[in-house]
């Protein structure tokens, strides 16, 4: 008999696993309030990495989301590698130490000299540059390209894609929104940090954070230029990487994030960060904004990632982790194995429910 899973949320993740589950023969039914891509995984910066990952078995599995996106060989991961600009010594000491730590474990890393930095990434500023680091295996992720394709190929297959279908309720193999219900023999909730909201009405407390005290993620992206980036690059106060649209991607999340979604303030920082990102790559002195986008960030309590049984009856499964990006292929790989044979990966030993189990909510 044909396994039927309704999956709730068409992010990152719900997108990778509805393909996954669809591929593994499943019939599957995904719904959204929203359109594929649009909600968080919309307002990301789609750094792929295990940096600065902890701990040790969260960083393994960050690693093995890395591994799996290389293994996939899709057009929209851009394995360009990140590299981390240092501009005073203090900062360069800590890029040495961070990479002889990564190289002790396997992790690809390198030192950079400013000449070497120059020769790799010819259009961004010297000026005060002491060093860098470069993380070779790192890169970033289309998202609207990784959605939109795996959701349509999942359909192509079989399954059915519900947008603009707000879900009220989930109950024991039923979700209830208000355009219907819909019956499965399995639940899978994926809808960030709506997950809370949504499983507490089934008696179910799920350690993420409300969407009301979630930090925010906000992205801006220029117009095209003239010179672009190969790498990711990072400097304090700023990240960039090239766009799906020829510009650039900005970001820093401490800047953005220090702001609620309805504070006024929030909308100076594409300015601030763009001012930032000018002093970094001049090309962009002739270029403007063109686009910006706000997000809640995903982020389960003790910040790491939960994939598991909600449901003693293991009818609902919900998954959650603020390393979407990196991990949805790992994941849906794993969790679609997980939902339709019972088996769990050793990946995941260490990101159940039961480590908050102890802990007042």
């Amino acid at each position: 008999m044909t396994p039927t899973v309704i999956i709730v949320g068409a992010g990152v993740l719900g997108c990778a696993l509805a393909d996954e589950l669809t591929r593994r023969g499943a019939a599957v039914t995904v719904v959204d309030a929203a359109e594929a891509g649009s909600g968080t995984s919309a307002a990301t910066f789609a750094w792929i990495n295990a940096n600065n990952k902890a701990p040790e078995s969260y960083r393994r599995l960050n690693v093995l989301g890395i591994e799996a996106h290389q293994r996939a060989g899709e057009r929209w991961f851009h394995r360009s590698g990140t590299i981390q600009l240092a501009h005073t010594g203090e900062q360069l000491d800590a890029l040495t130490r961070k990479v002889h730590r990564f190289a002790a474990v396997g992790y690809a890393a390198e030192l950079l000299t400013p000449s070497d930095v120059v020769a790799l990434e010819p259009s961004l500023s010297a000026d005060g540059l002491v060093g860098a680091a470069r993380y070779a295996a790192e890169g970033w992720l289309d998202v609207p390209t990784m959605c939109l394709t795996l959701l349509h190929r999942a359909v192509a297959a079989g399954a059915a894609f519900l947008p603009h279908h707000r879900v009220g309720e989930v109950r024991a193999g039923r979700v209830v929104t208000d355009r219907g219900e819909f019956d499965a023999d399995t639940v899978v909730v994926a809808a960030g940090n709506g997950s809370r909201a949504l499983l507490r009405r089934a008696g179910i407390d799920f350690p993420v954070a409300d969407a009301s005290r979630a930090s925010v993620g906000i992205i801006s992206t220029t117009a095209p230029v003239d010179a672009g980036l190969t790498h990711l690059v990072r400097a304090e106060g700023i990240a960039l990487r090239p766009a799906r649209n020829g510009g650039i991607t900005y970001a820093d999340q401490p800047t953005g994030g220090q702001w609620a979604l309805d504070d006024p303030r929030i909308w100076t920082v594409p300015a601030l960060l763009l001012e930032r990102a000018r002093r970094l790559f001049p090309a962009l002195n002739d270029t403007t904004t063109q686009s910006v986008g706000l997000g809640t960030r995903v982020l389960p309590e003790d910040g790491l990632t939960i994939a598991d049984w909600v449901t003693p009856d293991r009818r609902t499964y919900a998954v959650a982790t603020h390393s979407g990006v990196t991990l949805a292929a790992h994941l849906a790989d794993v969790v679609a194995d997980e939902v339709l044979t019972g088996r769990r990966h050793g990946s995941l030993a260490e990101f159940g429910l039961s480590r908050f189990a102890s802990t007042p909510r």
